[in-house]
């Protein structure tokens, strides 16, 4: 099993931990969508990563369905909760976490255009998204352990990979001073092994 990915992308980040929770064996491939973009549209027509390739060569494209396919493959440590309210509530932070990464992404892509051909507008439209996503995982978690229940799940990596894109791109922010309960769970996790093995840059 292979991970094609690179290593400053948060949603890489986000499945290639999972695969570690999981103690599941794989390959990581450093393969940029920007740079090498014929390999990977060849294998994800959307030319995005992260792509799970399988050993009988079989594909999985967006984060969301790669790290719940990893975590059917192995009963224990379970991330995603089979009880459906349980389930929903993490599917839901995991899907404003990486919303606001869609966003955080988009500023930086647009900051990379030379400047009389960027959007102030447009990127203010992006950082409002940015801005009320954290503030509202930020009330979501507070008083919490864990983004849901006792245990690790994919919310709490969705949330922590995504404050650690933006403390990589934008640390000037001060994000976690900012948003302190989604600080304090993603500074616990930054110590986790599988955190520790993944950094961005």
């Amino acid at each position: 099993m292979r991970i094609i990915g690179t290593t400053t992308s948060p949603y890489t980040r986000k499945v290639r931990v999972v695969a570690l929770e999981k103690g599941i064996a794989h390959e990581f491939v450093v393969q940029s969508p920007m740079v090498d973009s014929e390999p990977v549209q060849a294998i994800n027509p959307l030319g995005k990563v992260p792509v799970l390739v399988r050993d009988d060569g079989s594909r999985l494209v967006d984060s969301p369905l790669i790290a719940e396919y990893l975590d059917g493959l192995a009963p224990s440590p379970r991330l995603l909760p089979q009880e459906a309210a349980a389930r929903e509530a993490v599917r839901q932070i995991e899907a404003i976490a990486d919303g606001v990464l869609d966003a955080a992404v988009l500023v930086r892509l647009e900051s990379l255009r030379p400047a009389p051909l960027r959007g102030a507008e447009w990127i203010a439209w992006q950082w409002g998204k940015v801005h009320r996503g954290l503030a509202h995982l930020d009330a979501e978690v507070e008083g919490r352990a864990r983004c849901v229940g006792d245990g690790l799940t994919v919310a709490d990596i969705a949330v922590a990979c995504c404050l650690a894109y933006l403390e990589f791109r934008f640390a000037e922010r001060d994000w976690r001073a900012r948003h302190s309960h989604v600080g304090r769970i993603a500074a616990e996790l930054f110590a986790r092994p599988s955190f520790v093995a993944t950094p961005l840059g």
